[in-house]
C-alpha cells in the first residue's frame, strides 16, 4: 500500500555533528520512492534555509515553516503570512526590551536589530547563515514565519502578551514564532485534502518538539534516538540515532526498504 511519509529535517535526516545527511538516509528515500512511496520534507525552516537540502533529498514537496508553507510537486498547496499588525505589535515589544527578532520568508532570513550574540549562536547550531540586519524588512515582504532570539524561561510572559501569535522552542537561543494554532500537523492536513489522500495511510518521522503534532496526527509515528523524551513517548517506533542511519533502520523494520 502506497504511503506518504513525512519527514523532519534538522536531527532526523541531517545530521548536525557532521552537518550532512548520511548516505544511507539518501538511499533510503531513493529506495523508498522506487517502492511507490511519497517522500515530503515536513520542517520548522523556510525555503530559504533549506541550503539545497532538499534537493539532495530527491524531493519536489514540502511543509515548510513549520506547516505555513505547502509545496506539491512544485505547486504552491498553501501559505499562510503573518499578519502585519501582529508583527508590528511584536516588533515594538522586542525594540523596547532590546530582544533580537528574526523574520523568515521564501527567499529571506533577516533581523530587526543586533542587540545580542543570540541570533549567532541560534544559527551556528542549525548550520545557518548568520542573519542580516535588515530593518523594517516585514514592512516590504511577506513573512512565514519569526524567530524570538530568547533564552530565558520566563517566554511564556512575553507569549502570553500575544494571543494571536503561538511561541515554540527551536533551541536555547530561540523560539519559532507563527500565527494561530497548528504546527506541522496544519500543513500535512492540507496536503491531505488537496492530494485526497487517506490518512490510514501516512508516516511521519521526527526528532523535536516541533515534530509531535504531526507524530500525533499521521497514522504512524517514529521518533529518532536523538530525539527529545516527550516526542518518543508519542511515538509509535523509536529507532536509532541520524548518526546510527536510524532513519535506514525504521524503515527497514517496517519492511519498506531492504
Amino acid at each position: 500500500m502506497k504511503k506518504m511519509i513525512f519527514v523532519d529535517l534538522d536531527g532526523t535526516v541531517l545530521d548536525h555533528s557532521t552537518n550532512s545527511i548520511p548516505r544511507k538516509t539518501i538511499e533510503t528515500i531513493k529506495e523508498l520512492k522506487e517502492n511507490g512511496h511519497e517522500v515530503i520534507l515536513c520542517t520548522g525552516r523556510c525555503p530559504s534555509l533549506f541550503y539545497g537540502m532538499d534537493k539532495e533529498m530527491g524531493v519536489d514537496s514540502y511543509i515548510a515553516a513549520n506547516g505555513r508553507y505547502v509545496i506539491y510537486k512544485g505547486h504552491v498547496v498553501s501559505e499562510d503570512t503573518i499578519d502585519f499588525e501582529y508583527i508590528d505589535e511584536l516588533v515594538s515589544f522586542c525594540e523596547q526590551n532590546k530582544i533580537d527578532i528574526g523574520f523568515e520568508g521564501v527567499n529571506h532570513y533577516t533581523t530587526q536589530n543586533s542587540y545580542t550574540d543570540l541570533p549567532a549562536k541560534f544559527s551556528e547550531y542549525f548550520h545557518l547563515e548568520v542573519p542580516q540586519v535588515y530593518p523594517d524588512f516585514y514592512k516590504e515582504h511577506k513573512v512565514l514565519q519569526m524567530v524570538l532570539f530568547y533564552n530565558n524561561s520566563d517566554y511564556l510572559t512575553i507569549a502570553s502578551k500575544f494571543p494571536n501569535l503561538t511561541f515554540h522552542i527551536a533551541n536555547d537561543c530561540g523560539m519559532d514564532v507563527n500565527q494561530g494554532e497548528g504546527m506541522k500537523d496544519l500543513g500535512i492536513s492540507r496536503l491531505l485534502k488537496h492530494t485526497n489522500f487517506d490518512i490510514e495511510n501516512t508516516i511521519a518521522i521526527g526528532d523535536g518538539f516541533n515534530d509531535i503534532s504531526m507524530i500525533e496526527y499521521c497514522n504512524y509515528g517514529i521518533a529518532m534516538g536523538n530525539g527529545n523524551d516527550e516526542l518518543k513517548e508519542k511515538a509509535d517506533y523509536v529507532t536509532s540515532n541520524v548518526s546510527d542511519d536510524g532513519f535506514y533502520k525504521a524503515f527497514k523494520e517496517l519492511g519498506m526498504v531492504k
